[in-house]
């Protein structure tokens, strides 16, 4: 048995708003591309990559409330490579990133900045993070007392 592992860490823009479907069994596929600077040390031109991301379930609800064009973001997840045949029989495939996790880099106001400004609400303070595990967890308000001695479970 061979040991792999496929994990995906990008840091990037939105390029347009995201893509909202539904699947036949009604969970919501949000999709969109993120744009990733790629720094080449022996140039003096930075390239950019322009990467699909796919989320699902909460995960994509939250893509679809909260994440807007320009917003600079940070996606985990893995690659996957779709692979198909054309009409003509031609072999085609395409990269994409599944997303489990997605965070805010940025606060609203640096958004705003940076972007001109976007219409969906957003938190004011602290990150914001989406996970696959059908929770969406707002950080920077936490009102546990860091301070305690006691094992918290």
């Amino acid at each position: 048995m061979s040991i792999s592992y496929n994990h995906v860490v990008l840091i990037g823009r939105l390029t347009r708003d995201p893509e909202i479907k539904f699947a036949a069994s009604g969970t919501q596929i949000t999709t969109f591309t993120l744009a990733v600077d790629r720094n080449i040390p022996s140039s003096n031109n930075d390239n950019t990559d322009f990467i699909r991301i796919v989320t699902f379930g909460k995960t994509a609800e939250f893509v679809g409330n909260y994440i807007t064009k320009g917003r600079l973001i940070l996606v985990e997840g893995s690659l996957r490579i779709n692979k198909w045949k054309t009409q003509d029989g031609e072999p085609r495939s395409n990269a994409e990133v599944a997303a489990s996790n997605i965070r805010f880099m940025e606060t609203k106001a640096q958004a705003q900045q940076s972007s001109g400004g976007f219409d969906r609400p957003s938190q004011d303070t602290g990150v914001i993070e989406a996970t696959g595990n059908d929770d969406i967890t707002f950080f920077g308000s936490e009102t546990e007392d860091s301070g305690s001695d006691d094992i918290p479970f």
